[in-house]
């Protein structure tokens, strides 16, 4: 019976937040926190079983139900598009609460929203599996999900719980196999459904959650003129640091709008220096650990992150607690940033290679705990998706 593992790693935003709706160039990186995937599958069942820790529920698909779904749809849309699937999942998913609550759907929303994208990746991988016109699903399995990623705090949760749902669904129906997932057109076919997943999460994301979580290291991206991965020789070590302090990314992205459409030669200003901002980092990125001494190297790009932070703040975006945690490492010698949306989520600290043989840093540690702040040691710019064999 087939049984694997996916991990799927979260993303930062490392330059360019904001100005990225405005067609200026950012940078995001993979981190080293991530999804965890285990898929085994059951000879003896008729139900797919789907654990879902971060939202502390278990959701169950009866295969009878899916595949005489999957007949209906495929009768609907002879020439195998899929193009309408989202469309008659939602209708399928409401019309079964619906049936299993007496009419008053018992999931909250964001189960509700996973429940549509497991269903949705789903059917979609089986409705374009390679080599079979019809194919159905015939053995019931189980997929045991955990995640390190705090949901919505601007560390790509969604696109990395899309990423690893897509891998489990296409290896299951016959694209591509534990062995050949890194091929190019395996991962363009991952992203893709990720980016997938993504809609039924945001709407109309911009494709960069996706891309980075799949592929890993650091991409450039511009909105609506696709990605570049830049060539660097080892990830960065990075302590993300949470506010602890939710927030609506769609309300702080209409605040920019709101003061960008007030003083529209101020921001655009701003807009063009994070441009440049960028424009300065990616040799150093790609330079990054190719000499011994990357010490002058370090200092630019602590500079760089000083800098970006206070065009951020310039914009309105910073917070109280994230205002306590720059305050904290500037105070120890650190460089720190917010990542994403900002007004809350998590702040980036850049730490120097030897960071752990420094006491500096282990007061620094010490102190953001005390503050009540979350610690995650961890990498930018790792590896991606990867996919390992499952024991007993």
């Amino acid at each position: 019976m087939l049984q694997f593992q996916v991990h799927s790693p979260g993303k930062v935003i490392l330059h360019g937040e904001h100005a990225v709706v405005y067609q200026r160039p950012a940078l995001a990186a993979v981190v080293g926190l991530g999804t965890k995937l285990q898929f085994r599958q059951q000879s003896d069942s008729q139900v797919a079983s789907f654990q879902l820790e971060a939202l502390n529920c278990t959701l169950e698909i009866q295969l009878s139900d899916f595949n005489t779904f999957l007949a209906n749809f495929r009768s609907q849309n002879p020439k195998g598009s899929t193009a309408k699937l989202l469309e008659e999942v939602r209708g399928e998913i409401d019309k079964q609460l619906e049936r299993s609550n007496n009419g008053v759907p018992a999931l909250k929303a964001t189960t509700q929203r996973a429940f549509i994208s497991i269903y949705y990746l789903l059917a979609g991988a089986v409705l374009s599996a390679p080599g079979e016109d019809e194919l159905t699903l015939k053995t019931g399995f189980q997929v045991h999900v955990e995640s390190e990623l705090n949901v919505g705090a601007g560390l790509g949760s969604s696109a990395s719980y899309g990423a690893a749902l897509a891998t489990a669904f296409l290896i299951l129906t016959g694209h591509f196999d534990s062995e050949s997932y890194l091929e190019q057109e395996n991962l363009a076919l991952i992203s893709h459904w990720a980016y997938e997943s993504e809609r039924v999460n945001h709407g109309t994301p911009s494709g960069v959650d996706n891309t980075v979580c799949t592929y890993g290291g650091i991409v450039r991206f511009v909105k609506g003129q696709g990605f570049e991965s830049l060539s660097i020789h080892k990830p960065l070590n990075i302590l993300l640091v949470d506010s602890r302090v939710s927030r609506s990314t769609a309300d702080i992205v209409a605040k920019v709008r709101h003061l960008r459409d007030a003083f529209p030669q101020l921001i655009d200003a701003i807009w063009q220096a994070c441009e440049e901002l960028v424009k300065a980092a990616i040799p150093l990125y790609e330079s990054f650990g190719n000499e011994q001494d990357d010490s002058s190297k370090f200092e630019q790009l602590e500079r760089l992150f000083q800098m970006n932070n206070d065009l951020l703040k310039a914009i309105g975006v910073s917070h109280p607690k994230l205002e306590q945690i720059f305050t904290i490492a500037f105070k120890r010698g650190f460089f720190s940033k917010l990542t994403g949306a900002g007004a809350g989520g998590y702040a980036i600290v850049l730490l120097p290679e030897n960071y752990q043989g420094n006491e500096v840093y282990w007061k620094l540690k010490e102190e953001l705990e005390a503050a009540g702040f979350g610690i995650h040691v961890t990498t930018a710019g790792g590896e991606g998706l990867r996919v390992s064999s499952l024991k007993n």
